[in-house]
């Protein structure tokens, strides 16, 4: 009982981390708005955008399944087994959306790059 109780705390530790991506994506993707409407001539930066919007999607989205695990792990911790399937399989969900809004960052930050280099 004691480990189960333990495990729901687990994808609580890494709402913070998120947190710091979705807040520094936010921060960009609003520039990144702001300059597009200010100039609508550059259409190489229209491109990126969409880089953003489903990063932060992916974030929030891993960020409301991490807080449904650590939830569903603290009400479902007097049945151990399903607390722990739930927990992994909730877990591998977040983890899978924070991967794939690191992807689309990085992707983001080599159009960036690319784009300075011309």
């Amino acid at each position: 009982m004691e480990q189960a109780l333990g495990l729901w705390v687990a994808p609580l530790l890494i709402m913070p981390g998120m947190a710091l991506l979705v807040l520094s994506t936010s921060a960009r993707y609003s520039q990144l708005l702001l300059h597009v409407a200010t100039h609508p001539e550059q259409s190489a930066l229209k491109r990126q955008l969409p880089l953003l919007r489903y990063s932060l999607i992916a974030l929030y989205a891993g960020i409301a399944v991490d807080a449904f695990a650590a939830l569903l792990g603290g009400l479902l911790a007097f049945n151990e087994e399903l607390s722990r399937l739930l927990m992994i399989v909730l877990s591998c969900i977040g983890v899978a959306c924070l991967i794939f809004a690191v992807v689309c960052l990085i992707i983001d930050t080599l159009h960036c790059e690319l784009r300075h280099i011309e």
